[in-house]
């Protein structure tokens, strides 16, 4: 069991939970600001309501690479027809895992019709499923949650937390990252510059140029301007 009280000799230790409280939950709305995708074949019906809506929204017809995707940070994407590029049977859920691969700590949806094929259950393994048959309101309701996922330090804490514990960082070390993390969040407006300075924090330089990339890049940063 960790010592907890020699992670940091002063002040308070913080944790993920202290993102909690009824003061961090999130108010503002943030459409307009994170970039979503929409990946189907066929036009989507509701691509202009949702534009009028706020949302900053954008459609692919299918996708030639991955890196097309780079710059989103909710990706959209249907099954059937897409993915031709890729000659893989799993279609738009092959695209699905390969990106959540790349990009772990985006935030990926899969829509499809009414019958789920259960060869391609794998591929989308922690991934939202949106029905595509719902209407307007339940659009506008279904990304709503996605973008509030997109910038949930909480979220974005699991993704990286994944990451640590993938490279087999010690558990004092996740302790006293998940600590400074939470610390810059509450107490220094998102300032990550000194994330990754602590000397007592045991990552190698790989990870952490991982981890400095993955903080460069998510939609948290919108919770700060």
């Amino acid at each position: 069991m960790l010592n907890m009280g020699r992670i940091i000799n002063i002040g308070k230790i913080y944790s993920i939970q202290d993102l909690n409280t009824p003061s961090q939950k999130l108010h503002s709305n943030y459409r307009d600001r994170v970039k979503i995708v929409v990946i189907d074949d066929e036009d989507f019906i509701y691509f202009d309501d949702l534009r009028r809506s706020g949302f900053n929204i954008t459609q692919y017809h299918d996708i030639e690479d991955l890196q097309t995707l780079d710059a989103f940070h909710v990706i959209i994407c249907d099954i059937k027809g897409i993915g031709r590029h890729f000659n893989s049977r799993a279609e738009g859920a092959f695209i699905i895992r390969e990106l959540k691969k790349k990009h772990p700590y985006k935030v990926f949806a899969a829509y499809t019709g009414s019958t789920h094929r259960i060869d391609i259950n794998e591929y989308l393994l922690g991934v939202h499923i949106i029905k595509k048959d719902i209407d307007m309101d339940d659009w506008c309701n279904e990304i709503d949650s996605l973008v509030r996922k997109a910038v949930s330090p909480q979220y974005v804490w699991t993704a990286i937390r994944e990451i640590l514990l993938n490279e087999n960082v010690s558990t004092l070390s996740i302790a006293r990252l998940e600590h400074k993390y939470v610390d810059i969040i509450l107490n220094k407006n998102g300032d990550f510059t000194d994330l990754l300075t602590d000397k007592k924090i045991k990552i190698s330089d790989n990870v952490k140029d991982i981890i400095t990339t993955l903080i460069s890049n998510i939609a948290l940063g919108f919770l700060f301007k």
